[in-house]
């Protein structure tokens, strides 16, 4: 992800910004997405619950519609003599006002009764009106019929239904009368449209109320716990401004907080400790060079303090390629090092360790002859590793072991696999470590070579097998001298079984007769 550096203000660290990612802030993108689900939340229960409420109010009108049409069939059908066969009185038949369905104690029969026994219908009254026509469309009866409401022919084929008039403003149901009437009920539905606005409205105004809250309490609520993530940002400005002695406190954080930021100290720690090692390796580095330079510098100096002839010229220059040697053994000494903790594990790969330890053998015969060591290398096994690497690891053991055998000595290199993995000994019997050196065995640039090293040898074989999952140890040889184990672990290794000793297997070298 391509990032962009924010401009730094006094004092303040420049922060990484993502490029492409709106709101850049995790705040900012939580409460867009937390609000997003809130408002889709909120939106779909709200408009549920308004359909529910329209659903119920149009099922309430029905079923009270529906009461008013059964109470005026069973008045017409128990009260017959309030209709004369063929000629009616609009006075004969009785119909209850809405105030007399709603529960109050006036009556209205229409042509009947005084004008002060009327009172008014409260507000949420049931408003209703009626009416009886002959199937021919002669009119019976009506109570408070709205202007211009008349007969259809169509009401004889809606009988005992509910419907909407096709102008949308009235709720009708009919059904057939007693004597060869239709009979019909119905209600504006004006009202039920104010109900429906002002449920509407009233959503409006509670989610335009209640959102902004919901959005800033969760807005609030991330602030506080982003409140130590805040603290660890300032702990790691402090550290990059030199304090490395600064680490993250986690004395009242959360669970999940205390354990990021104690992972974060661990890793600090370490990193701490590799710095202040880097820091002595540099040293340890500068003080090794130093030696040679300066010893170069010193011959240089003395050769052309005065006139010399070629033999001291020629012994001068001697010794300063002498030094400068030392010098470029200790710079491949460290170019492997650097190698070594660069070692991917993608680079290790399936090796027959034979060929190898025989290649480091030949490269140390030229050391061994002279002084009549015999090497003797046997057995063989597969492992996974680095070829050139594990080649510097046997060759730095094979040296040491030159180094420390005494003339006409031997050295044995035996491979054999274990239950653990794999195993290759390098043995000599020569003088041996002494006991105050094992401690320091496998420190930089220490050396307890006769004539004298780099002291980097097993320091970075050490760190070589590791970097392989394995390691090297040292264990006393019985009657004298030195083993060192290189140990590979069972999951890089392949067992094979060990080749017993053959003279084509066998490197030995005798004294020079020269």
């Amino acid at each position: 992800m391509d990032e962009a550096v924010a401009p730094p203000v006094t004092g303040a660290v420049p922060v990484p910004v993502a490029v492409g990612r709106w709101p850049a802030s995790l705040r900012g993108r939580f409460a867009l997405w937390f609000g997003l689900l809130v408002l889709v939340s909120a939106v779909s229960i709200r408009a549920l619950h308004y359909r529910t409420t329209v659903e119920l109010l149009a099922r309430d009108i029905d079923v009270q519609l529906w009461s008013r049409l059964g109470a005026l069939k069973a008045q017409e059908r128990f009260a017959p003599d309030t209709l004369l066969d063929t000629h009616f009185r609009v006075a004969d038949l009785f119909l209850p006002s809405p105030a007399h369905a709603s529960g109050w104690t006036a009556s209205h029969a229409v042509g009947v009764g005084s004008p002060a026994d009327e009172r008014v219908a409260p507000a949420d009254a049931f408003t209703w009106f009626a009416g009886v026509w002959r199937r021919d469309g002669t009119l019976v009866d009506v109570l408070d019929l709205p202007p211009g409401f008349a007969w259809d022919d169509a009401w004889r084929e809606r009988l005992d239904t509910l419907w909407t008039s096709s102008d949308g403003r009235h709720r009708l149901a009919a059904t057939a009368g007693s004597h060869g009437t239709v009979l019909v009920t119905g209600t504006p539905l004006a009202g039920l449209g104010v109900a429906k606005r002002a449920t509407l409205l009233t959503h409006l105004f509670t989610f335009a109320i209640w959102m902004p809250l919901v959005l800033g309490f969760a807005w609030f609520l991330l602030s506080r716990l982003l409140r130590p993530l805040r603290s660890i940002a300032a702990t790691a400005r402090r550290i990059r401004a030199g304090r490395f002695d600064e680490r993250i406190d986690v004395a009242g954080a959360d669970v999940e907080i205390a354990g990021v930021a104690g992972t974060l100290n661990d890793m600090l720690d370490r990193l701490d400790a590799v710095r202040v090692a880097q820091s002595r390796f540099n040293a340890d580095v500068a003080h090794q060079l130093l030696n040679p330079v300066h010893g170069i510098l010193l011959e240089a100096d003395v050769a052309l303090s005065r006139q010399r002839t070629e033999a001291e010229l020629a012994t001068a220059v001697g010794r300063m390629g002498d030094l400068a040697h030392r010098i470029e053994a200790l710079c491949e000494a460290l170019l492997t090092f650097s190698r070594t903790a660069a070692l991917q594990p993608e680079r290790l790969r399936r090796l027959d360790l034979e060929p190898i330890v025989a290649e480091a053998v030949e490269q140390v015969l030229p050391a061994a002859g002279p002084r009549g060591i015999a090497i003797e290398a046997t057995g063989s096994a597969i492992v996974k590793g680095d070829e050139s690497l594990l080649h510097e690891v046997f060759v730095n053991l094979l040296d040491n072991a030159v180094a420390h055998s005494h003339d006409g000595g031997r050295i044995d290199v035996v491979t054999q696999a274990c239950a653990d993995g794999c195993r290759v000994s390098v043995v000599d019997h020569g003088t041996g470590i002494p006991p105050d050196g094992v401690a320091h065995l496998f420190e930089r640039f220490h050396s307890a070579s006769p004539g004298g090293g780099h002291g980097i040898g097993l320091a970075l074989s050490r760190n070589i097998l590791r970097a392989h999952g394995g390691d090297i140890v040292h264990v006393p040889t019985a009657g004298g001298g030195a083993t060192f184990e290189v140990r590979f672990p069972a999951t890089s290794q392949v067992a094979r079984s060990a080749h017993p000793p053959t003279r084509g297997r066998e490197a030995r070298l005798v004294p020079s007769r020269g």
